[in-house]
């Protein structure tokens, strides 16, 4: 393998697995009782654990054809504010549960919550702060679209205390964004990015995604160029998960262009963190990039920066509490999501039920194989040692199997005993899922069609 150019090693290892966004990973959620869910919420409550509370709004003004979130496509403005009066809903059953628990983070995702005029959003935070117990300081982000996002919508989101921000861009070339059918000018992009910082947002991150059909080194060195021009306090750079098989609508980015190989996307990886080094971020995790000083960055040197559903971010909480149509929840003992069908949550809303439509409850072993795997895909190596004191257990024993695997993975990480700590190499910090599939008790029996590309 020495002879191999690095995107030619990079290629050779790829394979398919889990983000590992969770331990087990969504794919393995089943059926779970209502009832059981409801235990999980109010122990969140009588505790008084920290939460941080993640709200979907599902709707776009449009579906872009590379998507793989959970988007329902409309130009129907009204049909967010009945949403938020769902939401609402929601929050009245939940509040009676967890109502004393303190709200640590309050984020939301879609979709585009852009997608609610500032009047639908004033209501949907008000409603927040009146069945939860908000604390002071709590970090509040959103996801915008640029292409949608408007001064009005800024105002009102400073108003409402929102300091972070997410934007999403993928690309900047005018023919990827036509294989995509997502356009959006980098002046857009500027203008919202200016317009945020003005309003006092102080944490703005930039989304990028590589491996699109049309897109070359040099295209894609422009996009790096526009997007570290920008100046964003953070980098969220994807590599595009292709699974039509799941994502129908995917296989019009099929109709529009040759989906990229391995090798293809490993030398535009390997571009996009050259190119962030010579700008002087810090790559942190699997694939984020943050200015030193950031947020992100601190986190991840005091290492309190965590791997959940929301990807890479400062630890608020050890509970995400998740509110919308097909939102997932986690705890440390159990993970579950709502309905993914908007009639289907709403049907469960009105019966006077926790709109819940799948779940998993982890075990001793479960919880064990988590922390492994999220200080790996966190920090690039683990603490063994640590680990079996935090779980009761001889970790050299207990993963006996999974060490002596790890040695025909020699080029991507290795285990020191002296140290009792696994650590990835430098090229493994790329392939980092790949040496966290050896301690996935589940993945070996799932097919790898259900999962994207580690490259």
């Amino acid at each position: 393998m020495e002879h191999l150019d690095p995107a030619a090693r990079l290629a050779h290892w790829s394979s398919r697995g889990p983000r590992y966004t969770s331990y087990p990973s969504a794919n393995e959620f089943g059926p779970i009782a209502g009832d059981r869910v409801r235990r999980e919420v109010g122990a969140l409550g009588a505790d008084r654990e920290p939460v941080s509370l993640y709200v979907h709004v599902p709707f776009c003004r449009s579906l872009c054809a590379y998507c793989g979130c959970n988007v329902i496509p409309t130009r129907d403005a009204s049909r967010g504010v009945g949403y938020v009066d769902d939401l609402a809903t929601e929050m009245a059953l939940l509040s009676g549960l967890v109502a004393t628990a303190p709200i640590t983070e309050i984020a939301l995702g879609g979709g585009s919550p852009n997608f609610l005029a500032p009047p639908a959003m004033r209501t949907l935070v008000g409603a927040i702060e009146r069945y939860f117990r908000v604390a002071p300081g709590a970090r509040r982000s959103i996801e915008l679209d640029p292409r949608q996002t408007t001064s009005a919508q800024i105002e009102a989101l400073a108003d409402l205390r929102f300091t972070a921000v997410s934007l999403g861009v993928q690309d900047f070339a005018e023919s990827v964004q036509d294989a995509i059918r997502r356009h959006q000018s980098a002046e857009q992009t500027r203008w919202l990015v200016e317009r945020s910082r003005a309003a006092g947002f102080d944490d703005v991150n930039v989304d990028i995604v590589y491996g699109l059909p049309r897109q070359t080194e040099a295209s894609f060195a422009e996009t790096l160029d526009q997007v570290i021009e920008l100046q964003p306090d953070r980098v969220a750079l994807f590599g595009y998960a292709h699974l039509p098989s799941k994502l129908p609508h995917q296989l019009l980015v099929e109709r529009a262009g040759r989906i990229l190989d391995n090798y293809e996307r490993a030398s535009l990886l390997l571009l996009a963190i050259a190119r962030f080094a010579e700008a002087g971020y810090l790559h942190l995790g699997l694939d984020h990039f943050a200015r030193p000083g950031s947020r992100l960055a601190r986190a991840a040197a005091e290492q309190r920066m965590v791997r959940s559903f929301q990807g890479y971010t400062e630890h608020r909480a050890d509970a995400i509490l998740g509110l919308g149509v097909s939102a997932i929840s986690s705890t440390q003992r159990m993970h579950w999501q709502h309905h993914t069908e908007l009639a289907d949550w709403r049907a469960a809303l009105a019966a006077g039920r926790l709109p819940v439509e799948r779940g998993f409850v982890l075990d001793e072993d479960d919880r064990a194989r988590a922390a492994l795997i999220g200080r790996l895909m966190c920090d690039g190596t683990v603490d063994l040692g640590r680990i079996g004191r935090e779980c009761g257990l001889d970790p050299e024993v207990y993963f006996a199997r999974e060490l002596a695997a790890l040695a025909e993975l020699g080029e991507l990480a290795a285990y020191d005993r002296g140290a009792r700590a696994i650590r990835t190499t430098e090229l493994g910090r790329l392939l980092v899922r790949n040496v966290c599939m050896v301690f996935d008790r589940y993945h070996a029996q799932r097919a790898s069609a259900l999962h994207s590309s580690t490259i």
